[in-house]
C-alpha cells in the first residue's frame, strides 16, 4: 500500500522555478493551490504582469492535490445563521458566495483546455438519521421553483436507487454537481497561469513581510536552508489555508487545521462499482465524522474519505478506520485490498465561515473552506484577485467578514480529540430509538 495520494499516479506534483532572477514583483501570492493558482490568473487576465506565487512545497503538493475531487458548497449553516452574525445584507451574500462558487469552478475548469476528468452527473447527500433527511428536506422546499429541479429527494426506501447500502435514512440527489481529478486541476490551473506569464517559485518558505512606503519587503528562504532573498512586491496574498505555520501568527489564531483521510482500493469489477455507486456520482453523508466517497475517474476503485481519527494518526493508522468505515458502508467490500493510503489538511473556521480579507498589516488572505475547498478555494481566489484590483462591488459576501479567534490558542488543535469524542456522542444519539 502506498501512502501517496491515488491522484499522484496520473498527475504528480511538480516543481516550479527554483531561483529567483528579479527581486520584485507586482503581486506576490504565497500557496500554489487552487487559490493562489486561481487568483493568478484573474490577475493574469486583467492585465497585472510581473506576478510571483511561491510555495514551500511542489505545485499544489498540499490540500490542492489530496482531496476527495468533489464539486459541491454546502455551508455548514443556513441563511438564517449568517444574517444573525453578519446582518441581512452580508448574511445574504454569504450564501450568494456559496450558490456561485460551484458554477464558477465548472466555469474556469472547462476554460482550461485540460483534460481533469470533470463529471457532471451529480451528487448524493446521505440521511444519517430521519431528523437529518427532514433537514435535507426543508433545505429543498426552501429553493426557488427555477432552482428545486437541480434536486431529487430519495426516500429511505428508495436509496438503494442511488447508493447500495442500508446505513442511510434517505438521501438528497443534486443533479448538477459532480467530481474532478483534483492533481489534474491544479496542474492545469498551473499551465493556465504559465501561459498567461505568471512565475511560480517552488521550495521557497514565506518569512514575512515589512511595509516599505507604499509596497512590502517579503522574506523568503529556501526549505532546504541553503539561501535566502527579499522580493519587493506592490501586494502580498496569503493563500496557505490549513498550511499556516508559526510565520502567520494572526491566522493561526483563527484557524483549526484538521487532518483528513482518504484510501483507494484495487481494481474492481466496473458492474459490481456500477451497482454500489450508480453513474459514478459522489457521496458525502450529514453526520458529524461525516464520510465521503466516490468512485476514481475510470469508475474502477472506491475512493473513501473521512474523519479516521481526531488525533494525528498516519497514513497505515488511518487506513485501519477507513477501511472499517468502508465496510460498514458497503459490506460487500469486505478484504478488498487497499492500494493507497494517504492524509493531508483541511481548514476550519471557528464559526465555520470561509474569511477572506486584509490582515491588520494591509496583507491580503483567504482561509478555511470547510471541507468546501475544490470550489470554494478555486472562486475565493478569484474574488481575492478582485480585491486586490480593487473592483467596484468587491466588499461582498465572505469579504472582509469579522473573523473570530480561539483566545488561548496559537494554531494547535489540542482540543479534537474531545470534539471527535463529542460528535461520535452525537451522532449515535441521532439514530437513538430509529429501527
Amino acid at each position: 500500500m502506498k501512502t501517496t495520494p491515488y491522484w499522484w499516479e496520473d498527475a504528480e506534483p511538480q516543481h516550479g522555478e527554483r531561483s529567483f532572477d528579479k527581486s520584485d514583483c507586482s503581486v506576490l501570492i504565497i500557496g500554489a493551490g487552487y487559490t493562489g493558482l486561481s487568483a493568478a490568473i484573474t490577475l493574469a487576465e486583467e492585465g497585472i504582469g510581473n506576478i510571483f506565487v511561491v510555495d514551500a512545497m511542489r505545485i499544489g503538493e498540499g490540500a490542492s492535490s489530496r482531496n476527495g475531487g468533489q464539486l459541491g458548497n454546502s455551508p455548514k449553516f443556513d441563511l438564517a445563521y449568517a444574517q444573525r452574525k453578519f446582518g441581512d445584507k452580508r448574511g445574504r451574500e454569504i450564501i450568494e458566495d456559496y450558490d456561485a462558487s460551484v458554477s464558477f469552478l465548472i466555469k474556469r475548469a472547462q476554460s482550461l483546455g485540460a483534460d481533469i476528468d470533470l463529471n457532471l452527473n451529480g451528487s448524493v447527500a446521505g440521511a444519517h438519521s430521519r431528523q437529518d433527511f427532514a433537514r435535507l428536506r426543508q433545505i429543498r422546499d426552501r429553493l426557488p421553483a427555477d432552482k428545486r429541479t437541480q434536486f431529487e429527494l430519495i426516500e429511505e426506501k428508495d436509496v438503494h436507487r442511488v447508493l447500495k447500502t442500508d446505513i442511510y435514512r434517505g438521501a438528497l440527489l443534486r443533479h448538477d454537481w459532480g467530481s474532478l481529478h483534483p492533481a489534474k486541476y491544479v496542474k492545469a490551473l498551473a499551465d493556465r497561469a504559465r501561459a498567461l506569464g505568471v512565475r511560480i517559485f517552488t521550495g521557497w518558505r514565506y518569512g514575512g513581510a515589512d511595509k516599505s512606503g507604499s509596497a512590502y519587503l517579503a522574506r523568503l528562504s529556501q526549505t532546504n536552508d541553503t539561501g535566502t532573498v527579499q522580493i519587493r512586491a506592490d501586494s502580498v496574498f496569503i493563500a496557505v489555508n490549513g498550511y499556516a505555520g508559526p510565520e502567520f501568527p494572526w491566522l493561526r489564531k483563527r484557524i483549526i487545521p484538521v487532518q483528513s483521510y482518504m484510501i483507494a482500493t484495487e481494481e474492481l469489477p466496473f458492474d459490481m462499482l456500477e451497482e454500489l455507486i450508480p453513474q459514478n456520482r459522489v457521496v458525502n453523508d450529514t453526520k458529524h465524522i461525516l464520510y465521503y466517497f466516490r468512485r476514481s475517474p475510470d469508475g474502477k476503485r472506491i475512493l473513501f474519505g473521512g474523519r479516521a481519527s481526531f488525533r494525528k494518526a498516519n497514513e497505515q493508522e488511518s487506513a485501519v478506520g477507513l477501511r472499517a468505515f468502508m465496510e460498514h458502508t458497503f459490506p460487500s467490500l469486505r478484504g478488498v485490498k487497499l492500494t493507497h493510503s494517504w492524509l493531508g489538511n483541511v481548514c476550519f473556521a471557528y464559526d465555520f465561515v470561509t474569511h477572506a480579507g486584509r490582515l491588520p498589516d494591509g496583507i491580503y488572505y483567504s482561509s478555511c473552506y470547510n471541507g468546501n475547498g475544490v470550489s470554494m478555494a478555486t472562486y475565493i481566489g478569484h474574488r481575492m484577485a478582485e480585491m486586490i484590483l480593487n473592483k467596484p462591488g468587491h466588499d461582498r459576501g465572505v469579504i472582509n467578514t469579522h473573523f473570530p479567534r480561539l483566545y488561548c490558542y496559537n494554531g494547535n488543535p489540542w482540543f479534537l480529540p474531545i470534539v471527535g469524542s463529542w460528535y461520535r456522542f452525537l451522532d449515535k444519539k441521532a439514530r437513538w430509538g430509529e429501527k
